[in-house]
């Protein structure tokens, strides 16, 4: 398991080609590896400034 802010400073540098294209869209959730094998489902909302904030994650096992 990774430490959270490395999973979050992941999840941020990802987080542009994730965006809605709708404008109204106030959640999102996306998946990404870590290699070799270790995969992670991130949460993000929309905070009152219309910008996106890493709330959560959780391990994913496939």
């Amino acid at each position: 398991m990774h430490p959270e802010m490395q999973i979050k400073l992941i999840a941020d540098t990802l987080l542009p080609g994730f965006i809605p294209k709708d404008q109204n869209e106030r959640e999102l959730t996306f998946h990404f590896t870590i290699p070799p094998n270790k995969s992670y489902k991130v949460y993000y909302q929309k905070d009152k400034k219309n910008e996106w904030t890493f709330i959560s994650y959780e391990s994913v096992e496939y």
